[in-house]
C-alpha cells in the first residue's frame, strides 16, 4: 500500500537544516542582566543566581486539609540557581552564598515558566505536507527556525517551553518537537526531538482532491490500518528484544517513529472537535491502541464527551485557541459556554490551554498571549489554580517532561518567570525570565539584577 511503503527523500533537507543549526548563534542575555548579546562560547557554564522573591508559586503539589488540589506557595523565599537547574528553595532569611548574583524580586512573584502544549511557531518552510494523507516518517524537528520572531516574543509573555508541530492538513502529519524558547546552542533548546505523534481527524484533513480520505469513514479506516502496522511492528521488535533467538524483524524506517508512541515513550496529540470527533479520538487511539493521548482543540461541543475523557487515565485535553462555544456543535440553549469550564464540570482534571499560534502576525492567538488565554478561561468560569496548572504542570505532565519543567522544584530546569502578579494577571507585564538558568529576557526599566561591580546599585536593588 503506497501509504505504508512510500519513503520520503529527506536527506538533503536534513543536511541543509543541520548546517543552518550549526551556523546560527543565538543571542543570550548577559549574565549580569545588563542586556546585549554574549557569544555562546562564553556561556558554557550558566551563572549562579539567588532570587529573592516576595512570593514563590512552585506548582508543586502540597495537599492541605480540605483541599487535595493545593500547591506549595512560599512567602518571602529564596531560589538558588546553579548549572541551569534549581539548586535550592529556602526562606528569605537564609544567607546568600558567595558567588551568586542577587535578583531582587522581593516585591514580585516567581513562578515556573509557561509550557505551551500546541503551537506551530519556530519552524520554517511550511508545516503541512499535503501530497498524501499519512506521513509517519516526517519530523518537524528537521525545519526548526530558532530566529523566528514569534519565539522571541513568546519569552516576553513568560513562555519558556513550546510543543511545536506539523499542521492538521493530513491525518498523520508527522512528529512534533519540544523546545525551549531560548538557549545558547540549538542542542540546548531541544527538550525532546520526537515530542509526540501528530494526528488530525476532523475538518482540516478532509481532502477535496478526490483521493482516499475525503470522508470521515475513509480517514478512520486509513488511520486504523496504519496503527495496526505500527502496533504489530512494535510487538515484533519487543518480542525479539526479549528473546534474541527469535527472527529479527525487518527494519521499517517509516514505522520507527510510531514505535516510540506504542512503547509509551511519547504521547499522541490529536486535532479534533465536536462530540463525535473527541469520542473517535478517544476510541481509536486511547481505547483500541492503548496510546497516551492529548485531545487538542476539542471545541464545537466536544465538551459533551468530557465525562468519557475523565474516565480514562491515558487521556488529557488541550483546549484552544477557541475558548467559547455558543452555536456550533454546542447545546442550543442560547448561552455562551466556556469550553474549559465545561470540561472541568464533567470531571476533566488533566487539561492544558493552547494558542495554536502559527506566527507573531497571524490572526490566531500570538504565542506571548497564552497567559491571556488562561485569563479568559478563568473569566469564563474556572478557578485560578486550575488555570495555573493548565499553563504549567499539566501540559508538562501530558507531554512527559514534568521531570524537567512545569514546576519549581530542586533539580528541575531553572525556567522561572518573575512579575508583579500571577500568570493570569494580564495588567502586570513580565519583568524577567530565566530559561535553563540564564536570563533570556528582562523588561526595560525593571533592573532586578544586582550589579556585583556596583555596591550602590546592589544596595538600591535590595531596598
Amino acid at each position: 500500500m503506497r501509504y505504508i511503503r512510500r519513503m520520503r527523500a529527506t536527506c538533503l533537507a536534513g543536511a541543509v537544516c543541520a548546517f543552518a543549526w550549526t551556523c546560527c548563534v543565538v543571542p543570550a542575555a548577559r549574565a549580569d542582566g545588563a542586556g546585549g548579546a554574549v557569544p555562546a562560547g562564553q556561556q558554557a557554564t550558566p551563572p549562579k543566581y539567588a532570587i529573592k522573591a516576595g512570593k514563590i508559586v512552585t506548582m508543586k503539589p502540597k495537599p492541605v486539609a480540605g483541599d487535595s488540589r493545593a500547591v506549595e506557595v512560599i512567602n518571602h523565599g529564596l531560589i538558588l540557581v546553579s548549572g541551569g537547574k534549581i539548586e535550592a528553595i529556602r526562606p528569605t532569611d537564609a544567607n546568600v552564598p558567595q558567588g551568586y548574583t542577587v535578583i531582587d524580586a522581593s516585591d514580585r512573584w516567581a513562578m515556573p515558566g509557561i509550557v505551551e502544549s500546541h503551537t506551530h511557531i519556530g519552524t520554517e518552510g511550511g508545516f503541512n505536507d499535503m501530497v498524501v494523507s499519512l506521513n509517519p516518517e516526517l519530523c518537524i524537528s528537521d525545519c526548526i527556525d530558532p530566529e523566528d520572531i514569534a519565539v522571541k516574543k513568546a519569552i516576553t509573555g513568560g513562555v519558556t517551553t513550546i510543543h511545536t508541530m506539523p499542521g492538521s492538513g493530513t491525518n498523520i502529519a508527522g512528529f512534533t518537537v519540544i523546545l525551549k524558547t531560548a538557549g545558547a546552542t540549538p542542542e540546548e533548546r531541544i527538550v525532546r526531538k520526537l515530542g509526540a505523534m501528530k494526528i488530525a481527524n476532523a475538518y482540516n484533513p478532509e481532502r477535496d482532491g478526490g483521493d482516499l480520505g475525503r470522508t470521515r469513514m475513509a480517514m478512520s479506516w486509513m488511520v486504523r490500518y496504519m496503527l495496526k502496522q505500527a502496533r504489530e511492528y512494535t510487538a515484533a521488535w519487543q518480542a525479539y528484544e526479549q528473546d534474541k533467538n527469535k527472527p529479527k524483524p525487518q527494519l521499517k524506517p517509516e514505522l520507527e517513529n510510531m514505535r516510540q508512541a506504542f512503547e509509551g515513550k511519547i504521547p499522541t496529540i490529536i486535532h479534533t472537535c465536536e462530540g463525535w470527533g473527541v469520542m473517535q479520538a478517544i476510541r481509536i487511539f486511547g481505547d483500541e491502541n492503548k496510546l497516551k493521548i492529548i485531545v487538542t482543540h476539542g471545541e464545537g461541543g466536544g465538551y459533551t464527551i468530557g465525562h468519557e475523557a475523565a474516565k480514562r487515565d491515558n487521556v488529557s485535553l488541550s483546549v484552544g485557541p477557541r475558548l467559547v462555544d455558543h452555536t456550533w456543535g454546542a447545546e442550543y440553549d442560547g448561552k455562551v459556554h466556556g469550553i474549559v469550564a465545561e470540561y472541568c464540570n464533567r470531571g476533566v482534571d488533566e487539561m492544558s490551554i493552547n494558542t495554536d499560534s502559527v506566527g507573531w502576525s497571524s490572526f490566531i492567538a500570538p504565542q506571548e498571549e497564552l497567559c491571556f488565554q488562561g485569563s479568559m478561561a478563568a473569566r469564563l468560569g474556572v478557578d485560578d489554580l486550575t488555570i495555573m496548572k493548565a499553563l504549567t504542570i499539566n501540559p508538562a505532565r501530558a507531554l512527559g517532561i514534568d521531570d524537567r519543567v512545569g514546576s519549581l522544584e530542586v533539580g528541575k530546569d531553572a525556567d522561572i518567570v518573575i512579575k508583579k502578579g500571577t500568570h493570569l494577571d494580564v495588567t502586570s507585564p513580565v519583568d524577567l525570565v530565566l530559561v535553563n538558568g540564564r536570563i533570556a529576557y528582562q523588561r526595560h526599566g525593571a533592573n532586578l539584577v544586582a550589579d556585583k561591580s556596583s555596591p550602590t546599585r546592589q544596595k538600591e536593588s535590595q531596598s
